[in-house]
Formats: structure tokens, sequence, C-alpha cells
């Protein structure tokens, strides 16, 4: 409630005491006054005149709200209005204050030094802080050290120390910003932190953020790499299938660099390492149950109970030699059975074979397929040397290009066949040793010139095919991969000069075998 003309200290003035006053009291002067009482919005303030002076009370509260003065304390005041509408002098502190403000600004931007302010209100660009006299521009990037649409939605109305990054009295222009105060405030946090630490130390995180080759764990007010080869003893295709982004985990500090602020974190170490007298539980020849972890083209990756991480590559996973995808075969989380075949406990590597708990199809191979016996069998692919063949599953076997016809004159016979075509072969030859079996498709039907002697004699006459000239004579076929010669000078009488004269290929001509 506004004080009365009758409840003031100061006695009601004459109007001619008025006028007398305004002329010893010039708008803009500065005085000094005491404070004489605390009203609810003003202040009454005695500056020596007859009149009592009154200033509204918020010009007395700091950027908390808190009142600076007391009844009795002395202020220095400025004149606004000689009069209001009670016939009281107008008075401001603030006026006088902004003068020593903005000079209190200008050394403090100057020298580095940093202020308080109270955000007050979201405006275009940023935020306006109220820094007690003069109000200041924060732009929304300078608020926080995080980026973020919302970043200041919970900062309104709380109080912040501030740096000055520009200032121009004359245009009443001030700029702060808090990422200066927050990166210092960081710093010394991180020095501190990073003092704290020390390789074993098992501490707890908060997972910061995920990338390829690891995760950023907050440390609290330092940050830490957990890398992925420290994750897990075994194979770790994806940090995110073990660290999950904002959990909370728990590390051990394997290392601290305090000159670059480096700190390398693990997850693994915390546990015993699987490899630690592996050579006591694990031999070659032991079969053991291993877990499918994941695959590659060559092969499957494997990890047995203790997490040991084991490889068996596409060669040792079936005896069968049908192409087929690790990935067709298993599924990750399956367990089976495999035998270690192979064990480097200096280098860590195992390898695992699973077709050698199988039936080798080599075994009593004689005994099913015996030497010169006609069997079936699948091309399997065509080479540039000849044809492989599937015998059974798991069984292949070489038909190479000199065994698949008679006819010399075919330079690449493997040609004339398909991938998955079935040809009656012929048993050859098997190595054991080298696994190797050798085919033969012209074996099958036999050598045409075995029984020649038998099917052509001297004196028979015969018909026959031209194949082909040479200066000496002609080629006939006579059947199939059988051959005779006609001798330029048993082509006609008298003797042509020259062979085509008489033959052409493709005729078909009445001989007669001579021997």
């Amino acid at each position: 409630m506004r004080s009365t003309m009758a409840d003031s200290p100061i006695q009601e003035m004459t109007m001619e005491e008025l006028l007398s006053e305004e002329k010893r009291v010039a708008r803009g002067q500065v005085v000094t006054g005491q404070i004489m009482k605390i009203e609810e919005e003003e202040i009454i303030v005695d500056v020596g005149y007859k009149t009592e002076g009154v200033i509204p009370k918020s010009e007395f509260q700091d950027i908390t709200g808190e009142l600076t003065v007391k009844l009795g304390d002395k202020v220095e005041v400025s004149v606004e209005r000689m009069a209001d509408s009670n016939g009281r002098l107008r008075l401001s502190k603030r006026n006088v204050d902004k003068s020593r403000v903005w000079q209190n600004l200008e050394e403090t931007h100057g020298s580095g030094g940093v202020i308080k302010g109270r955000i007050t209100k979201k405006v275009n660009g940023g935020y306006r802080v109220d820094l007690g006299v003069v109000e200041a521009f924060l732009p929304a990037s300078q608020l926080s050290l995080q980026k973020g649409p919302d970043a200041g939605e919970d900062q309104m109305e709380k109080i912040f120390d501030f740096k000055i990054i520009k200032i121009d009295r004359n245009r009443s222009n001030v700029v702060v910003s808090r990422r200066p105060v927050l990166e210092l405030e960081r710093g010394e946090t991180r020095a501190k932190r990073l003092g704290e630490l020390n390789p074993g130390d098992i501490i707890e995180g908060r997972v910061k953020s995920l990338v390829s080759y690891g995760a950023f764990i907050d440390l609290g007010g330092v940050d830490g790499l957990l890398h992925i080869a420290d994750i897990d003893w075994g194979r770790v295709n994806k940090v995110e299938d073990y660290v999950k982004a904002d959990s909370q985990i728990k590390v051990m500090v394997l290392q601290v660099d305090k000159e670059k602020g480096k700190i390398s974190l693990g997850i693994k170490q915390m546990a015993t390492d699987p490899w630690t007298e592996a050579d006591k539980r694990y031999r070659v020849g032991q079969t053991v149950e291993v877990e499918v972890t994941h695959f590659a083209d060559y092969g499957v990756f494997l990890r047995t109970p203790d997490n040991l991480e084991g490889f068996c590559h596409v060669t040792e996973i079936s005896w069968s030699k049908k192409s087929k995808k690790p990935s067709d075969l298993f599924k990750v989380g399956e367990k089976r059975q495999a035998q270690i075949i192979e064990i480097d406990f200096e280098k860590r590597k195992i390898s695992f074979s699973f077709k050698r708990l199988e039936k080798s199809p080599w075994e009593n191979v004689a005994q099913r397929h015996s030497i010169g016996s006609n069997i079936q069998a699948t091309v399997t692919n065509i080479a540039d040397f000849g044809l492989f063949m599937e015998i059974e599953d798991g069984l292949e076997g070489l038909l190479h290009q000199s065994d698949i016809t008679w006819d010399k004159r075919m330079k690449a016979p493997q040609k004339e066949f398909k991938t998955g075509q079935v040809l009656t072969v012929k048993m050859l030859a098997i190595d054991l040793e080298k696994k190797r079996i050798s085919l033969g498709l012209k074996q099958v039907e036999g050598d045409p010139w075995d029984k020649v002697e038998e099917k052509y004699r001297p004196g028979q006459v015969l018909m026959g095919k031209v194949q082909r000239l040479v200066e000496f004579g002609a080629f006939l076929e006579l059947e199939k991969n059988v051959e005779g010669l006609v001798h330029k000078t048993e082509i006609a009488s008298p003797v042509p000069l020259k062979v085509e004269d008489a033959l052409k290929p493709g005729d078909e001509v009445e001989v007669k075998v001579l021997t």
C-alpha cells in the first residue's frame, strides 16, 4: 500500500515551497538519500528535501529477487520527476547504477572475467539474460556444450555464470556465452577425474555413444574409450550386440594418458582369459561341443563353452564337394560336436573339423568301386584339362581329356559336356594316399582298333567317307574312330596331279583293303 502525505515523515509542502524546492533540485541530478521506509512495491527515501522521494522496490533487488538494502542505508539516486500525483519526488537508483554497471561490464569483458545473470525468456535466436541493471543476449548456440533444440527449456529463471563475448555501450548491446565457462569447468573436472583414475580400477560409467570400433563411456566428467577388442575375449562383430547406448556398465581402467587426456577401458579384462592353461584342457584330435557365432564365405566361426574362439574352414565342414554357403548349413547359436585338428596356443588359434567326425567316403572305396568297373558319375566342374566328376557324396574323380575319346582330332573334348550331366565311366586308378581317382570314358566303349584285323581283311571292298586331304593322299573314315589311308597312287589311273582333282572332303567312295 502506497504511503500518503499524512503518513510521510516529511511534512506536506505549500505551493510556494514546492516551487522554491524545484529551483534547488534539477531533473537527472544525483543525490544521496537515506532509506526511510520499505513498502510492498516502493521504497521511501529521504534526500534532504521538503518532500519525500520514492523509488520502485524492484530497483533494489538483485537478479535473485533479494533486497539489497535495509532501513537507514545511504543510497545514491537520481531525480527523475519533480512531483508525482502524490506530490513526491520520483527517484531512480537504476539510472545511477547503469553507468557504473556498464563500466563494470566493460572491465569484466576486458579482463575475461565472468558475471552472473538470470535467463529470463526465450527470444528469436536465443535468450534474454538479466545482469541486474542491463539485459544481455545469449545466442542459443552458446547456452550449453550439448546441441539440441530444447536445450534451454529447463534453464529458464536460473542463475548462471557467463562470459561477455561482445559489448557496445552506445547501442546498449551485450552478448554473453555459457560455453567458455562450461568448457573451463569441464576441463577442471576432467583434470581432477584423470588424476583419480588408475589402471586396474573397476568403475561404473554411462554409455555415451557407440561407434564401429567401440563405445565412449562417460566416467563422470571425463570420457573413456571401450575398444571393440576389449569388450569380450571372443570375436565381437557388432558393438551394439554387447553394449547399449545410454546404459550403465562396469568397466576396468586399462590405461590413463594424463598428458593427452585419454583413457582406455575394458570389459573382458574383468573375466579370466579363456586361453589361460588352455593347453591343459585341449589337444589335437579331441572332440568338443562348439557354438556357432557367425559366418564367412570361407568358413564358420565357433566358440567353446569356456569362450575360446575357433574356426572351421569350408573344406572341413563336409566330405561333399557340392558348393554350399556355411550359412546354409548352420545357424548362429547352434551347438554341435567338432574335432580339434590344429591348435596354436601362442597365436591363440584353434581349427575345427566337422567332417572328420563322419565316415570318410575314401574308406573301402576300392571295394565299392573296383578298378575296371563301370560306374555312373556326374559332371561337377569343367577344367582346361578335363572333367571333375562326383562318384558319390564326398567322392570325386577326374576324367582327363585324353581319356574322353579315341578321336585324336578333338583338341578339347571336355567342352562337349555340361555341368550336371551324368555319364557312364570306367574306374581307371585309385590313389588313396593322394585321394585321387582317375576315370575314363573312351575305355567304356573299348578301343576300336582292337578288332580292326578281324573286321577288315586284305581284298575286302567297303565304303568310306573322305575326311581330309593331304599331299600324298586322303584319309577316309571307315567307322567311328577308325580311319584308313588311300595313297595318291591308288586313287585313279592315271595318277592325278593333285589329290583334290579326284576327291573332296565328304565324298563317299568305294575302296579295297590292301593291308
